[in-house]
């Protein structure tokens, strides 16, 4: 089983849906009137469990501030948004909007951008930083890295 990423629910049939661009895996309910990409299904694994696909895609990983949860909770409170107007606004649904607040859902990159535009507020933490940074953050070989100087 896993969680619709559009209205929350648990699952055991998931589509990879194309909404803006973006790929949202959803259940069959979300997934109608929308161009589906994909169906996963989940494979049996020895012990007759479902195995599930890694979903989570390296872009879409962010570091989010602790209690971000909390956070988009009390400046929507503060604006004296009810949670329908603010789905409504962000063109999202509301369940998801419910589960982001009580950390059961992270937000998307987008879904954060949108979150913090339209609240006010900052959900995406700052790198850490090590010191004082000089020179290069990568240990990659660059062009310059081949160019010689005269």
């Amino acid at each position: 089983m896993e969680d619709c990423e559009m209205c929350g629910k648990q699952a055991s049939d998931i589509y990879v849906i194309d909404v803006e661009g973006a790929q949202l895996r959803v259940c069959a309910k979300c997934a109608r009137g929308e161009k589906v990409i994909s169906k996963d299904i989940p494979k049996p694994s020895a012990s007759g469990q479902a195995i599930q696909p890694e979903r989570r895609n390296p872009e879409e990983e962010m570091e989010l501030i602790e209690g971000y949860g909390r956070a988009v909770r009390e400046a929507r409170e503060a604006m004296k948004l009810p949670l329908k107007v603010l789905a409504e606004m962000l063109n999202e649904k509301e369940t998801l909007l419910l589960r982001v607040e009580e950390e059961k859902t992270k937000p998307t990159i987008r879904l954060t951008a949108k979150l913090e535009k339209a609240l006010n507020i900052r959900l995406a933490a700052q790198p850490k930083s090590e010191g004082a940074y000089h020179g290069r953050k990568s240990d990659k070989a660059t062009i310059g890295d081949f160019i010689v100087k005269r």
